[in-house]
């Protein structure tokens, strides 16, 4: 199987499933991964999603047979376009996606990262901008996330000159959210992910939806969108739930409803 998946505690698990290659992307790997993340989306039970691989590497960009078996310019947008479908899956999933960083997350890997809401990496995990040194463009959105993520002449930089950005520089610059030691890392990832399982479905699904429209409306557009997604929010039974619980001093029991 190229992907694994499992839930508990309302948290949707993802791993790469291709640990001898580093979890490299094929074609085969990326269709995978697009049908995975829109059946954990489905799932009633899945609040949250944890992206990340087996083994030792997060994910090493695409696979380097896969690219060189390519000899038709078609072939080649075909593979880019099926690559790309993987962080279109992530980064439009109405659920919060965390990619928890286990290894190095270098070409693609780095911007499958990127299309998720938030990152958890090991300690001196590395992310590159690997695909100057192979003669190639950022691909799987990568021109999309970085600029947004780190500012556009940093991005420029980072994909210009193709060198590593350790855990530690990456949470400097702002795209990795928490680092912990790699033995430490998945009980941190899960006990945190199942905590953001018990907050307001809605709420959450409503802000990742917000944020990622933000670059593409004016702030008249977006207090409009504001004002709709609120006013379906503020008689919803969630909200009633929430306002109950504040009063009462307890934990809310929100219900996606």
């Amino acid at each position: 199987m190229l992907v694994l998946t499992e839930k508990r505690q309302g948290v949707g698990w993802l791993y790469l499933n291709r640990p001898d290659s580093l979890n490299s992307l094929t074609a085969e790997l990326a269709a995978d991964v697009v049908e995975a993340v829109a059946q954990l989306e489905a799932d009633p039970e899945v609040r949250v999603i944890v992206f990340s691989g087996q083994g030792r590497a997060f994910c090493a960009g695409g696979d380097l047979a896969s690219l060189k078996a390519l000899e038709q310019e078609e072939d080649a947008v075909a593979f880019v376009q099926a690559a790309g479908k993987t962080s279109e899956a992530l980064f439009n999933c109405r659920k919060p996606v965390i990619a928890m960083v286990n290894g190095v997350a270098a070409g693609a890997g780095f911007n499958l990262a990127l299309a998720c809401d938030l990152v958890f990496a090991a300690a001196g995990v590395k992310f590159i901008q690997s695909f100057s040194n192979i003669g190639l463009v950022p691909d799987c959105g990568g021109h999309y996330f970085l600029p947004r993520a780190i500012g556009i002449w940093r991005a420029k930089q980072a994909m210009f000159e193709a060198l590593p950005i350790t855990a530690e520089e990456g949470k400097e610059l702002g795209f990795v959210n928490a680092i912990y030691p790699a033995e430490e890392l998945a009980a941190a990832t899960e006990k945190y992910a199942v905590q953001l399982a018990q907050r307001a479905p809605l709420s959450l699904q409503n802000c990742k939806k917000l944020l990622n429209e933000t670059g593409n409306l004016s702030l008249a557009e977006l207090l409009e969108a504001e004002a709709a997604v609120q006013g379906k929010l503020v008689v919803s039974a969630d909200c009633k739930e929430g306002l109950a619980a504040f009063a009462e001093k307890r934990q809310p029991n929100f219900k996606g409803e």
